[in-house]
């Protein structure tokens, strides 16, 4: 790994190492990205500058009521009242005089610039909000969290244009899901990172939308400047930058048969994924984004078997209204119809920050406040997002997915909420359909071993070995350092996928996998050897793991498993699975994902 990388006037080729997170080969220019920021530090001005800084705040509250005063408008036109009711209240907000002259006071008092003392006054507000048991008040909070963001953004300025003006290859310290989603409908040709693991949410991301990635380089934004020429190799896990001709045409060729692989293996995405001896194995497909639906029916896909809602959430616009995400919910359902499609609720926390909710940092996000615990604990963004779902069911093909369960009681709570919503839209008079199956991810061990008495109270299982595997392994699946010790072919992890698999059967309830691992063309003949018959993975890898299945034997796979259950370690394990997978394919093809 090239490290302490300094520039010279003649540009000199220069490769660097990191971690393979999406394959796939891009070439051209980079654009060194860092993370804009709304949280400002603290700032005392002197008493002379204090005019100034109220003239400041005085000026971005005007540009945030214009700005609102115009969405109001156009919401109005095209939404009708109920969304544009939303702005006028946060309008109204903007209009208390008494909640502003606070700022003020602050500036005023205690020499804050304008930008801390807004950031400041508006996070105590909403935090005392949040507290309140009336529920109406409890979504003011929501409306000043907005709010401060809009705020901050018109006083600050844009921290950087993230409009890319040509197609381009972005370099970052890291990429937050945050950030991603930002990028994802931009000219992204790839990704480059200092940091980051093979399985972190972002890398899942780029996996989706097809964009070739590499990670965890640690010196990438020290080697490149912003304009120079760069190829990422996400086969390998390779970035060169400035490449010579030579280098460039090289890459090329690699481009060019690994595009021509994608073509072939797309001319047979229709084909069911039938295994030689006659049985049907489902293949879906995960999205995060509506734009991938055109990709995903192109592919074969025989549903939606995981839909992230984080996109809906962590984008630049702040937190999506009832009606938006019933907008959103019912045109994928519409598109994939009569095909199912199984909607996860808000899976934030770990590396999936929801901006501004959370404002005391936690020790350790993915063992905290995240996923069901946090909706649970906020059902002023549950209950919406439940409503919305359950509006946008027209068809009846959507069901619901509760990520991070690790309990009986969490379910309880669950359908405690939901008769609870479904008496709010009975109230309201909206239309919606009651009928839609619940599912649980197993994704905690806890869940796993507790399999038993989940089954008797949900309609269907989705393994996330991408949780599953950290949570097992207590190995954190974004930390580069120990990335090697991430294996989704570890025994222990293979005993709880077994134990799952086995608790579906006997209580005739289905089991799909939506983690990575299911995407992993090297691991499909042991989990059909398993008992696996419902796989859910990115919409690239569909017709690569449907045409996997078709060259397989039921057979042939349960002898495989066979001959791993006399294994005790993962690298072993591994092998089984690769020999297997290079004796159908040839072994300059045999490479897991893992």
């Amino acid at each position: 790994m090239v490290k302490n990388l300094k520039h010279k006037e003649q540009k000199t080729e220069i490769v660097v190492q990191g971690i393979p997170t999406s394959p796939g080969i891009a070439i051209g220019p980079v654009f060194i990205y860092s993370e804009p920021t709304y949280a400002p530090e603290l700032r005392i001005v002197s008493r002379k500058r204090v005019a100034y800084e109220i003239e400041r705040f005085e000026k971005a509250i005007e540009q945030s009521r214009e700005y609102l005063a115009r969405i109001f408008q156009e919401t109005e036109k095209n939404y009708g009242k109920e969304f544009s009711e939303v702005i006028q209240t946060q309008i109204s907000i903007l209009e208390d005089k008494i909640f502003l002259n606070e700022v003020r006071q602050t500036i005023e008092e205690k020499h804050f610039d304008a930008a801390y003392a807004t950031f400041k006054i508006f996070r105590k507000k909403k935090e005392h909000f949040l507290q309140l048991s009336d529920e109406y008040f409890r979504d003011r909070a929501f409306d000043i969290q907005n709010l401060k963001r809009l705020i901050l953004k018109n006083m600050l300025g844009s921290f950087q244009d993230i409009k890319l003006r040509k197609s381009s290859i972005v370099a970052a310290e890291d990429l937050s899901p945050t950030d991603t989603i930002r990028f994802h409908h931009k000219n992204i040709l790839g990704f480059c990172t200092n940091f980051g693991g093979k399985n972190t949410h972002t890398a899942i991301i780029a996996r989706s939308l097809g964009v070739p990635a590499v990670v965890g380089t640690e010196v990438i934004t020290n080697a490149v400047k912003p304009g120079e020429m760069v190829i990422v190799d996400g086969n390998e896990g390779i970035v060169v930058v400035n490449p010579g001709e030579a280098t460039i045409e090289k890459y090329r060729r690699k481009q060019k048969a690994f595009l021509i692989v994608e073509k072939d293996l797309l001319k047979l995405a229709e084909m069911p994924a039938q295994t030689l001896d006659g049985k049907h194995i489902e293949v879906h497909a995960n999205i995060e984004f509506v734009e991938e639906l055109d990709q995903v029916k192109k592919t074969g896909a025989e549903g939606i078997g995981l839909y992230r809602t984080e996109g809906l959430f962590l984008g630049e616009n702040g937190l999506p209204s009832e009606d938006e995400q019933t907008r959103n919910y019912l045109k994928i359902a519409e598109t994939i119809r009569p095909n199912r499609v199984v909607v996860r609720t808000l899976d934030v926390g770990g590396d999936k920050i929801l901006p501004d909710l959370v404002s005391i940092p936690e020790r350790n996000p993915f063992l905290g406040w995240r996923a069901i615990r946090f909706c649970l604990d906020h059902r002023e963004i549950f209950i919406p997002q439940l409503k919305a779902i359950l509006r946008a069911n027209i068809y009846e093909n959507l069901s619901i997915l509760l990520p991070m369960v690790s309990s009986l009681e969490e379910i309880y709570q669950f359908r405690k909420v939901f008769e609870e919503v479904k008496k709010h839209l009975k109230q309201e008079g909206k239309t919606y359909n009651p009928e839609i199956k619940i599912g649980t991810m197993i994704e905690i061990p806890a869940a796993a071993l507790l399999a038993e008495s989940f089954a008797k109270e949900v309609d269907f299982f989705s393994i996330g070995t991408n949780d599953l595997t950290q949570y097992t392994l207590a190995v954190d699946r974004a930390n580069e350092r120990i990335s090697h010790l991430f294996n989704h072919f570890h025994p222990a992890l293979l005993q709880l996928i077994k134990k799952v698999i086995d608790v579906g059967n006997t209580f005739n309830i289905p089991v799909s996998m939506c983690g990575e691992m299911a995407g992993d063309p090297v691991a499909v003949p042991m989990l059909i050897g398993m008992g696996l018959r419902n796989f859910s993975v990115v919409h690239k890898v569909v017709p690569e793991i449907k045409n996997v299945i078709r060259h397989l034997s039921t057979r042939q796979c349960e002898q495989l498993y066979q001959q791993i259950q006399s294994v005790n370690t993962a690298r072993k394990v591994q092998e089984y699975c690769e020999t297997f997978y290079g004796a159908l394919f040839g072994e300059n093809q045999t490479k897991s994902t893992k």
